[in-house]
């Protein structure tokens, strides 16, 4: 009978209640045993999230040493998550890490290196890519009726003020400011939906008394393809939440013979030139959590089960290269080739406009 792997999570902050359900519906192949967590008034909280006890540790580093572990999943802030994942790798625990994977490419191939040289798996839970409404869109699009692609629009609107003494509003923390932190789901299904970019441009806003790095920021890219790309966020609205409001995420892929759309709360839709004048709803096929599902690929694949892992290590990569790209193009006002030079966090040569 198949052992249950045991996971030690680390970091029990806010993204733990997206994660933990992955754990809890899964209890016949894996149980968290650990959980690193510097904060003891958070413990009934995480308690209560994983539905069971756990043996707490002050520090990561502690937690990775707990007997008997299998894998790791890293909630921590973005500075650290390279350092776990190599240490989780150099002790031969597979890796799950919250997205952004890293706070530059730099980073994220020293955790690719370590994963690889351990023979450990490394999995980063862009979570859009196992969500049922995004997948269903990803369906149209490969199916070929709306044709080849030709414009794809994707945006973020979100009202993020986060405490004073909170590591998100730190540049050196977060790996810049909200587009590597949250524009990376947009752009991770943006090479998801249309392929690889061959060109970044960028322009950013900064409102210090909410952080350090930028509140807004607006990505174009073109594509391999040809096909040009618009990306925006908005940590500054509350256009998504009320009666008559807007939304919080909406993708629209625009192509030569229709055109389809994701947008939250509402579903995903296409139309087909010639066939009708209205888009028409794609039923949800499922009710679990991007998360959820992702957490269960990546639990399948560590248990030796067949699997369908969508968000390798070596893959979402990529993802993070187009979000420093646009950081090299907001500083030196210049379209930004793909691929980039890869350089240490603190010898970066390009630095924040401010």
């Amino acid at each position: 009978m198949q052992s249950k792997k045991k996971i030690a999570v680390l970091g029990g902050g806010g993204i733990l209640g997206a994660h933990a359900p992955g754990f809890t519906r899964l209890t016949e192949l894996c149980e968290v045993v650990a959980v690193a967590e510097k904060n003891p008034a958070n413990y009934g909280r995480v308690r209560e999230l994983l539905k069971k006890d756990v043996e707490f540790y002050d520090c990561y580093k502690k937690a990775l040493d707990h007997p008997g572990l299998d894998a790791v999943d890293i909630l921590l802030p973005h500075s650290l998550h390279c350092d776990a994942a190599v240490q989780a790798a150099k002790k031969g625990l597979h890796v799950l890490c919250e997205k952004v994977m890293a706070r530059n490419t730099y980073e994220c191939q020293e955790m690719v290196d370590a994963s690889k040289k351990a023979g450990v798996e490394l999995v980063v839970a862009h979570d859009r890519r196992y969500a049922d409404g995004w997948i269903k869109l990803k369906e149209i699009i490969d199916s070929g009726v709306i044709g080849e692609i030709l414009f794809i629009k994707m945006d973020h609107n979100q009202d993020v003020n986060c405490p004073e003494d909170s590591w998100i509003r730190q540049i050196d923390c977060l790996g810049g400011g909200a587009v590597m932190s949250c524009l990376t789901h947009q752009i991770d299904a943006l090479r998801w939906y249309a392929g690889e970019a061959v060109s970044v441009n960028c322009m950013t806003k900064t409102v210090p008394s909410r952080m350090e790095g930028e509140c807004i920021g607006a990505v174009t890219a073109q594509m391999e393809s040809g096909a040009l790309a618009l990306l925006s966020l908005n940590w500054l609205t509350r256009s998504h939440t009320g009666n008559n409001c807007l939304w919080y995420e909406s993708n629209h892929i625009c192509g030569t013979l229709g055109e389809a759309y994701f947008m939250s709360g509402r579903g995903t839709y296409k139309k087909i030139y010639g066939v009708s004048d209205d888009f028409h709803k794609i039923e949800s096929a499922s009710d679990l959590s991007g998360h959820q599902k992702c957490i269960e690929e990546f639990i399948k694949k560590i248990c030796g089960l067949p699997s369908s892992v969508l968000t390798y290590g070596c893959d979402s990569l990529k993802t993070v290269e187009i979000a420093e790209a646009a950081y090299i193009s907001e500083a030196t006002g210049k379209n930004v080739i793909l691929p980039i030079v890869r350089m240490p966090w603190d010898e970066r040569s390009y630095k924040r406009c401010e």
